[in-house]
């Protein structure tokens, strides 16, 4: 028995017009012959039009949720702005290039956009300092990420967004908050990881300039196997280095335009 789901779109519709796509589920049922009959195969189809369009609401609502949320992180320290964005479109393509599964990569989607959203509980002045950070500034920042774990442990997602989160700052040798090592973390918090890595070291921040691409893969090679894993790091690397990343993601470089935060 075989399943196939078709989509058509009305020709000329606007792309965003949701009534305008169709779905036809058909399902393939081999049928025995017998000395009457030869063999064949009941098809039998279905209109899930209706069910795909509500579906496709609800994905349209969470992203623009999402990006709400994100809007109010970004407009709290102009050095981060668009890190969540950014972390998010390296772990797709990260996740994508290592052949992880469609839900997957929809999960370390969401998780990187998401993942900043406890910083609005840190003071704006932490954010911009451009002196040292104390020890305990320092801790406020390292564990947003648990902040961000605690706000979204009820909303439901369709994969594990939670628990990405809450293991993208375990290291792959186990030395990370949890001391959750190797493949216990689970695939999508270890790109999640490489991505926010990257996304950092290749950005300017009130206490640094961006670094160069080449620089930032050197330390995360030499971060493989102690805090990450070596796939997605090779992943990030392939992509870079033969599929375009270095031109793509080359305005990641770029300083913010403002110095001050807009409250």
């Amino acid at each position: 028995r075989e399943q196939h789901i078709s989509t058509f779109t009305d020709a000329d519709a606007d792309p965003d017009d949701l009534n305008a796509i169709h779905v036809i589920k058909s399902d393939h049922i081999p049928l025995r012959g017998d000395r009457d009959y030869p063999p064949g195969v009941l098809m039998v189809l279905e209109d899930i039009s209706e069910l795909s369009r509500e579906r496709r609401r609800s994905e349209r609502m969470m992203r623009q949720l999402i990006d709400t949320l994100v809007s109010v992180v970004d407009r709290r320290d102009p050095y981060s702005a668009n890190h969540s964005t950014r972390t998010a479109e390296v772990a797709r393509e990260i996740a994508e290039e290592m052949g992880l599964t469609e839900v997957e990569t929809h999960t370390v989607d969401i998780a990187g956009s998401l993942m900043n959203l406890g910083k609005i509980f840190v003071p704006p002045e932490v954010l911009t300092k451009t002196g040292n950070l104390t020890d305990e500034e320092r801790e406020l920042l390292a564990s947003t990420y648990l902040v961000t774990a605690d706000l979204l442990k009820d909303v439901t997602f369709e994969g594990p967004v939670v628990k990405t989160v809450l293991h993208m700052g375990e290291h792959w040798d186990g030395t990370g908050r949890f001391h959750i090592s190797g493949d216990r973390i689970i695939p999508t918090a270890q790109v999640l990881a490489v991505a926010n890595a990257f996304v950092g070291m290749a950005s300017a921040r009130a206490w640094r300039p961006a670094m160069e691409f080449r620089k930032v893969i050197d330390i995360l090679m030499q971060d493989t196997g102690s805090k990450f894993d070596h796939r997605p790091v090779s992943a990030l690397m392939n992509f870079l280095e033969n599929r375009g990343g270095i031109e793509k993601w080359a305005h990641f470089r770029d300083p913010p335009t403002s110095d001050k935060p807009e409250l």
